[in-house]
């Protein structure tokens, strides 16, 4: 007498018990939906269920749901449907094609259990379960507050002497000037609270907003407004910082803070963006050194002149310069392995994922040791967690779980996700013109930027030299805090503060003074004796004004073991050239002409 069936109350998925592989992701499916679907293998309840056979049992997964029976591909999807991952399913239903193809991959798997559970153990773990981000998520949001928590306190320090009345490029006037041009269209040009007030207390009261923001969402309080308000401020600072505001890790961490945004509230959605823009900025650092034909990435040999010419070394830079050429070369080609192949494995199954994670960690820790890249890359080793899940962070960090997930920050998500593929595809590919006119008519919002560091590898390095006089003969040097002066003196440590007048005397070096028109405001300012200014340099003229300023440019390298070893000096110096002859401050010469009347 065949046994009675009486269906129970939840969803039942029947499986091979005696098979492994079955066992291995049935654990998956479990970890999807908990207690909302009950898990039996066949040998203990093919009683229950007369009307299916033992060779069918034995070939496919069974579920029995609502009265109704589904088998293979389907009932694999439906199965993670009832746990709110629907979107399988929803193909399987609705895209001509998928359904056949699923079960037909579906039985192609079934008939090789073994070999896709050798293949897929090395990928996904020992245990395969569902991945949960919300402690993922909770450090990542910590992480990149704190990173975000350095920029503004860093930049506050500065502001005045950079965009303040009486800095180098007051934000007041680059403002007049933007409107004066551009109308209305300002507002989208250049999106910036600063439209309203561009005075002192506005300027520090928006570093003093996002400083509070950041540290906000640091101690894990309203996260998600918290990170918006730090987007909203730093968006604000960039956009009027003209050239002491235009580094790429700048855009990166606007970039961040919306991402910690959706963090806060959808953490998978979040955890997503994080390693998509994790890709996008390392894949394309890859990708314009190769792009560009500089000849140094193409050799091999641009790390022989990397840690010398770089904008800010550390004292450790020296030693890196001085390492065998043979090491500096296979560092170049492992560079090239990790921005250029590893950005993939992020698309790739967990354990790949965590190959990937330390690579770039290993990559970022190398710079990090030998330059000062401010919060750079602390932000690029904060988004290397993304990569991983709660299962790898829980036995470090115990962090509190984010709010729950809502539709529109998930719609924002996927729609940020969308556009930074086109940005990526349209640095590779150029894309069509619709496609670009969308990516440019978004990039003031900086929500998903391109990026690529190095492209083109300096090979000597130039070093201006700021001095002033009071008689136009004898010339007293302003010296910085950070950028190579002294030959004696080691390359200074400065992470994560950017002294940002130091990284823009490297690029001024680069070009000459018409080329950096920013370097007539500073010499102005130094004549001026301006209070603000000077905070940024040791004035050898304790607040007195010179009469002149000038620039010279000299040829800097680092000293080889033998003459640091003889002279104690860190850098050697020569070939010296005047770069911006004596300025001074003049009186207009006013002339009274005869007035003419017809």
């Amino acid at each position: 007498m065949a046994a009675s069936y009486d269906p129970p109350m939840k969803p039942r998925l029947v499986y091979d018990g005696d098979c492994a592989f079955c066992r291995y992701t049935v654990e998956y499916a479990a970890s999807v939906t908990s207690d909302a679907v009950e898990y039996r293998p066949y040998q203990e309840v093919m009683a229950e269920h007369p009307d299916v056979n033992e060779a069918e049992f034995a070939a496919s997964i069974q579920l029995f749901a609502d009265g109704e029976r589904y088998e293979r591909a389907d009932a694999a999807f439906r199965v993670l449907a009832i746990g709110g991952a629907g979107f399988w399913h929803r193909l399987y239903r609705r895209l001509p094609g998928f359904a056949a193809f699923s079960d037909a991959l579906y039985d192609w798997v079934s008939r090789h259990r073994g070999a896709c559970l050798a293949f897929a153990r090395p990928l996904f773990g020992r245990r395969l379960r569902r991945a949960e981000f919300n402690v993922t998520a909770d450090v990542l949001i910590r992480g990149i507050a704190l990173c975000g928590l350095f920029a503004f306190l860093s930049l506050w320090w500065q502001i005045d002497g950079l965009i303040g009345p009486q800095g180098i490029l007051p934000a007041a006037d680059f403002l007049d000037v933007v409107a004066h041009r551009y109308g209305a269209e300002r507002f989208w040009i250049l999106p910036t609270a600063f439209w309203l007030d561009a005075s002192p207390a506005a300027l520090h009261a928006v570093c003093a907003l996002g400083t509070l923001a950041t540290l906000t969402a640091f101690l894990g309080r309203w996260r998600c407004t918290a990170s918006v308000i730090a987007y909203a401020c730093y968006l604000s600072l960039f956009a009027t910082g003209q050239v002491f505001l235009a580094y790429q890790w700048d855009i990166f961490l606007i970039e961040c803070f919306v991402i910690a945004a959706v963090l806060a509230r959808a953490p998978r959605f979040g955890v997503w963006l994080a390693r998509l823009a994790l890709f996008r900025f390392m894949f394309l650092s890859g990708f314009v050194k190769l792009a560009s034909g500089d000849p140094t990435w193409a050799d091999g040999t641009a790390l022989a002149f990397h840690f010398e010419t770089q904008p800010l070394p550390t004292v450790l830079a020296w030693y890196a310069h001085h390492l065998p050429q043979v090491l500096l070369e296979w560092s170049v080609w492992l560079t090239f392995a990790i921005e250029l192949a590893l950005p993939f494995f992020i698309l790739l199954p967990r354990n790949l994922r965590l190959v990937a994670a330390g690579g770039f960690v290993l990559l970022e820790v190398l710079i990090f040791a030998t330059g000062n890249y401010n919060f750079f890359n602390i932000l690029t080793v904060v988004l290397c967690l993304a990569l991983l899940d709660d299962r790898r962070i829980k036995p470090i960090v115990r962090g509190v779980a984010t709010a729950p997930g809502r539709r529109v920050t998930k719609t924002a998500a996927v729609c940020v996700m969308a556009l930074g593929i086109l940005v990526t595809l349209h640095n590779v590919f150029r894309l069509p013109a619709p496609m670009a006119v969308l990516i440019e008519t978004a990039a003031p919002l900086r929500l998903a930027n391109p990026y690529g560091l190095f492209a083109v590898m300096t090979t000597r390095r130039d070093e201006l030299v700021v001095e002033g006089s009071m008689d136009g003969s004898t010339w007293e040097p302003y010296a910085f805090p950070f950028k190579p002066g002294d030959v004696a003196a080691p390359p200074r440590w400065a992470t994560p503060h950017q002294p940002r007048l130091d990284w823009q005397m490297w690029f001024a070096a680069l070009t000459t003074p018409e080329g950096a028109p920013w370097i007539y405001d500073f010499a102005f300012a130094l004549l001026e004796a301006r209070p603000d200014v000077l905070k940024l340099v040791a004035d050898p003229f304790d607040g007195a004004r010179p009469k002149f300023v000038r620039i010279v440019r000299y040829r800097y390298r680092f000293s080889t073991p033998a003459e640091r070893s003889s002279t104690g000096d860190w850098w050697t110096r020569g070939d010296v050239t005047i770069w911006q002859p004596p300025t001074q401050l003049r009186r207009p010469k006013i002339t009274h002409e005869p007035l003419t009347l017809d």
